[in-house]
């Protein structure tokens, strides 16, 4: 089931029961001594579904309850206010947050508990730069930051590279950035797939990922922190 729609196309107990269940973000700016996680419950009470949360922080820090708003997935908090809206499918939602920033929950499979720890990318793992048969420097691998003189984080696109409406790879594309391109870096957030920025550049603003797969096998990095981006490793 997809929650891209109108949710009010679906029935409500359709809806529940597909995305009832364990969630997780793997936010650091949502998370405290492990990664966020929230049990979506499918019983009704007065305000809609309970939320049981653990290790959340932050805009999640209030979290209690679940249900349609806005033909998305609403969270609510304990004072009955929508924490966050999310759109996507059963296995991974994203959507904005009602204090600012984005939020992406993705299903728990039974019997694992991933951390943010555990999925970070290993230092000792080759990365392939772009296009090129060298490795990422560590420092080309990180979340892209405001430098002391600029006061906007920027990136330079490597591959060439979609740019999507949410942070998550199922979501529309809006444009496909050339490689080579100095992008605005608005936010980021950070998935089991590693980070997603949210990147603006002529006249469009969107989502992209900081790695993909070659050959569905190799790890390439498609973008790096700054305008003059690292050289690769060789």
């Amino acid at each position: 089931m997809m929650l891209a729609g109108p949710a009010s196309a679906q029935s409500e107990s359709d809806f529940v029961r597909a995305f009832a269940g364990e969630w997780q973000t793997l936010d650091p700016a949502l998370s405290k001594d492990g990664a966020c996680r929230v049990t979506l419950e499918a019983a009704s009470n007065a305000a809609g579904h309970q939320v049981q949360a653990s290790h959340c922080t932050g805009a999640l820090s209030d979290l209690a309850n679940w249900k349609i708003v806005d033909s998305q997935l609403g969270l609510i908090g304990a004072d009955g206010a929508v924490l966050a809206r999310l759109g996507g499918n059963q296995i991974r939602v994203s959507g904005s947050l009602a204090k600012g920033g984005t939020l992406v929950l993705e299903r728990l499979a039974p019997g694992t508990a991933t951390t943010a720890a555990a999925v970070a990318s290993n230092p000792n793992t080759c990365v392939f730069y772009g296009y090129t048969a060298s490795c990422a420097p560590a420092e080309a691998r990180q979340t892209p930051v405001p430098s002391g003189s600029d006061e906007k984080a920027r990136a330079s696109v490597l591959v060439q590279l979609n740019a999507r409406a949410e942070a998550r790879p199922d979501a529309p594309v809006v444009a496909t950035i050339p490689a080579g391109t100095c992008v605005v870096i608005d936010q980021c957030t950070t998935a089991s797939d590693g980070n997603w920025c949210k990147a603006s550049v002529s006249n469009f603003s969107g989502w992209i990922r900081q790695q993909a797969m070659r050959g569905n096998r190799w790890p390439v990095l498609t973008y790096a922190p700054g305008c003059s981006a690292p050289q690769a490793q060789r």
